[in-house]
Formats: structure tokens, C-alpha cells, sequence
């Protein structure tokens, strides 16, 4: 059965490639060594088959075409200069650099989100406990007594015996909405609603657009640089995200600049990209150096978004902390309030 391919793995594999590409080794002889060394099943075949296609004289690129769930658009369009220009070597050894900065901003993300995950759980897990264990003892000791509880822990135990009476129901509730989210993709209308919600949504619309226009812009950065034309390049960076939105903005970017105008101005007009990014282009296409102001904009995107993730997480946390807190303690009270009442009427 074959493995799937990790980001890690090809990234390896693309600084492995690069390294005997540039200590001067033939391209038949760095597959051949690589598909020797490759632990990834899938992986190794499919160098396998490449070398059968290059010594049949079929190009690298349009072998590794053929596999598109592995090689991107990005890569095959280096690849592709790359074999132009006789600068294989650089470009593979670019777009390596270029996936790392992809990488690091997904673990920038991944970071982001998991310690607020943790707590969450963690949260449903004591509040879990004292839903179907500690207030249910409670309630035994009550029942026992003739006082009558305070409207505080009334409420707390019937939201309590709700749950817990409606548990299954609950359950099942949350898997599916799990699995939902999981497949969310897979279903056109909750996946439209969901690109809307990430472009629009007050906070969250400004982390998520910064990444998509930090992710787009070191795109295009790469590509410029290796002389892939701008409208081509402009087609394939779009798909640097999933969502539909951004790609039709692009879409139509694309057909206008086609038509004959600017880059710079036709981007003034779109919701995706402020001011500072139509600036920096307007400077780009003044002295001709589009590729060099776009790494610069991916970099600022990129500290820019590291930043807002950063104060965003900052402020989540213990506020997060503070309302689990808040919830665990108003339980409690609930509990002990009557308890207090039964020894203050024992004591009289």
C-alpha cells in the first residue's frame, strides 16, 4: 500500500535534488540515487518512473506533470524555467527555500491554536466531570434535606440534568458537527459559507487575509524571479489558497490587466489588497522590479500576520482561562451555598 507524501519529505527530497544538481551530478544520476534512498514508497516509484520517461527523452518537468497531488503548478513552471535557462540547480533549490516559508507560516498558525484547543479540552473535561459526577452527589445530599435550594443551584442542576439526560443526543450532535467540519470542503454550501466567514468576519477576516496575501505574494515573488511571465504567474499563485473569493478576485485581475491595465491600478480596486500593498506595487512597476517588491510585500505580510497571530493568542488565552474559570467557580458556589444554609440552621 503506498504512504502518503509529507511536506517534509519532499521538501528533503527537493534539497537532496538541489545539492547533487549543483555538485555537478547528471539528472539520470541524481534520480537514480534518490530513488535508491527514498523511504516513501509512493515517492520512490514515481522517481522510478521519471527516469524511465527522462532516458525515453521526456522532460523533468513534463514527467513530474504527470503526478499533480505531488508537483504543484508552482513547482512544474520553475521546473519548466529551470530547464530553459539551464539553471535547474537554483530553481529547485529556490522553490525549497520557498516551501520552508510555507511551512513555517502553517506552524505559525498550528501554534496559534493549539494551547486554546488544550484548554478547551481540558475545560470539557472538568466541566464534564462535574456535570455527571459531582453535582449528581450533590444532588443526593440535597434530596435528603427539606431546605430548599437557592435559585442559583437550581438552575446549575437543571441545566445539569439536561445535559446529562440529553447526552447521547449531544454526542452524536458534536461528532457529526466534527466530521461536518472535517468535510467541509466536500460540501459546496458550507464551504461558500465558510470562505465568506473568513474574508468578512470583523477579527478574523484580518489574520486569515494577511496570510492569503502573504502566501500569494511570496508566490508571485518566486515565480517573477524566475521569469515566469506575470499573467502566468498571476494564474498559478492563485491557487496558493482554496478560496473561491480570492481566486475569482484574481480571475479578474488577470482579464483586466490583460485588456491593457495596470497592475497597480486594478488592485487599488480590489477588497483583498490595502494601500500599502497597492503602493509597494506602484514602486515595482515604476523601476521594473516586480519580483523583488513582492518578496519584500510577502515579508512584511509575513511578520505582519506572525504579529496580529501573536497578540491575538496572547489576549485569547487568558481570557479563555478567566471563563472556564468563571463557569468551574459559579458551580462550586452553586454546590456550597446550600451546604452553608444547612450548618448555619443546624447551628441556630
Amino acid at each position: 500500500m503506498f504512504n502518503r507524501i509529507s511536506n517534509k519529505e519532499f521538501i528533503e527530497f527537493n534539497k537532496t535534488f538541489s545539492l547533487m544538481l549543483i555538485s555537478k551530478l547528471s539528472l539520470v544520476q541524481a534520480l537514480e540515487i534518490l530513488s535508491m534512498q527514498m523511504k516513501n514508497e509512493k515517492f520512490r516509484e514515481i522517481i522510478k518512473k521519471t527516469l524511465k520517461d527522462i532516458k525515453s527523452g521526456l522532460s523533468l518537468s513534463k514527467s513530474f506533470s504527470k503526478y499533480p497531488e505531488l508537483f504543484s503548478e508552482i513547482y512544474i513552471a520553475n521546473l519548466r524555467v529551470g530547464e530553459e535557462t539551464g539553471q535547474l540547480d537554483t530553481v529547485i533549490s529556490e522553490y525549497t527555500e520557498y516551501m520552508e516559508t510555507i511551512q513555517s507560516l502553517k506552524r505559525k498558525v498550528i501554534q496559534a491554536i493549539r494551547y486554546p484547543l488544550l484548554v478547551l479540552f481540558v475545560a470539557a473535561g472538568v466541566i464534564s466531570f462535574m456535570v455527571f459526577f459531582l453535582i449528581p452527589t450533590f444532588q443526593t445530599l440535597f434530596t435528603s434535606s427539606k431546605f430548599s435550594l437557592p435559585p442559583l443551584t437550581q438552575t446549575i442542576m437543571a441545566v445539569s440534568f439536561l445535559i446529562k439526560d440529553n447526552s447521547p443526543t449531544i454526542f452524536i450532535a458534536i461528532v457529526f458537527l466534527a466530521v461536518l467540519f472535517i468535510n467541509y470542503k466536500k460540501i459546496e454550501t458550507l464551504n461558500s459559507f465558510i470562505e465568506l466567514f473568513l474574508v468578512k468576519a470583523p477579527l478574523i477576516s484580518k489574520i486569515y487575509i494577511k496570510n492569503v496575501v502573504a502566501r500569494f505574494s511570496l508566490s508571485l515573488s518566486f515565480l517573477l524571479r524566475s521569469k515566469v511571465p506575470l499573467l502566468e504567474a498571476l494564474k498559478i499563485s492563485r491557487n496558493t489558497t482554496s478560496n473561491k473569493l480570492f481566486k475569482d478576485e484574481i480571475d479578474v485581475i488577470v482579464k483586466k490587466i490583460s485588456k491593457g491595465e495596470s497592475f497597480s491600478a486594478v488592485i487599488k480596486r480590489s477588497g483583498f489588497f490595502d494601500i500599502t500593498f497597492s503602493q509597494l506595487l506602484i514602486a515595482g512597476e515604476e523601476s521594473a522590479q516586480l519580483d523583488k517588491v513582492f518578496s519584500l510585500i510577502s515579508s512584511y505580510y509575513q511578520k505582519d500576520f506572525e504579529f496580529f497571530l501573536d497578540n491575538l493568542t496572547s489576549l485569547l488565552e487568558p481570557v479563555l482561562i478567566l471563563t472556564i474559570g468563571v463557569i468551574v467557580a459559579v458551580i462550586l458556589v452553586a454546590m456550597y451555598m446550600p451546604i452553608f444554609e444547612i450548618v448555619n440552621n443546624f447551628g441556630v
